[in-house]
């Protein structure tokens, strides 16, 4: 099983892409969110030991993540959906 994410409704207008109430594979999330804050705040993005704050994220399923994002390559950000007009929304999970 996947793990999932929720964003709290108090964070919402911080993650505006995501709608509150709605599940998604926190993969997906993590990804999203390291990349949105790459573009935005380039070299200087520094990141804690989770991408995704507990305070801001409700999780359920799968396990979570042992171990830090230092080092972590993706292919996910290859492309980011912010510098793709075409791009679709993130799918969300049914539950």
């Amino acid at each position: 099983m996947f793990r999932e994410v929720q964003v709290n409704p108090a964070f919402a207008a911080d993650y505006p892409t995501l709608a509150p109430g709605c599940w998604y594979t926190a993969a997906a999330v993590a990804g999203f969110v390291k990349g949105t804050r790459l573009i935005r705040e380039g070299g200087q993005a520094q990141f804690g030991a989770r991408i995704l704050p507990v305070d801001h994220f409700t999780f359920r399923g799968g396990s979570p993540r042992r171990g830090g994002w230092i080092g972590l390559r993706t292919r996910r950000l290859d492309r980011h959906p912010a510098l793709d007009a075409q791009a679709a929304p993130m799918q969300r999970v049914t539950a």
